[in-house]
């Protein structure tokens, strides 16, 4: 099961990677240069305390202004989702 959601996973990496919404590294520097939206690290930090299971990744959609947490946790992949803006929890939910 957990090998079934992890090749889920990297298939929807590639189709997130492919879409125009998710923005480069220089775009989401850019941004927080300008005051847009906060850095990734202090907020990546305060979500991996609060979140158990193993780290996978983050994503940034430029469209949402949200920066995306994946963590696998007993085969499941569970998505947290922060307002780079504010830094607040927007939502969380658990694939199966």
């Amino acid at each position: 099961m957990r090998v079934r959601n992890l090749l889920f996973f990297l298939s929807g990496l590639a189709l997130l990677a492919a879409a125009p919404a998710f923005a480069g590294p220089n775009d989401v520097h850019n941004m927080v240069r300008a005051g847009e939206i906060m850095p990734l690290e202090p907020i990546q930090r305060r979500v991996m305390q609060e979140n158990r299971g193993e780290y996978v990744g983050v994503q940034f959609d430029q469209s949402s202004r949200t920066y995306r947490f994946r963590f696998l946790k007993d085969g499941n992949l569970i998505n947290v989702d922060v307002d780079a803006r504010t830094g607040a929890p927007v939502r969380r939910r658990q694939s199966f």
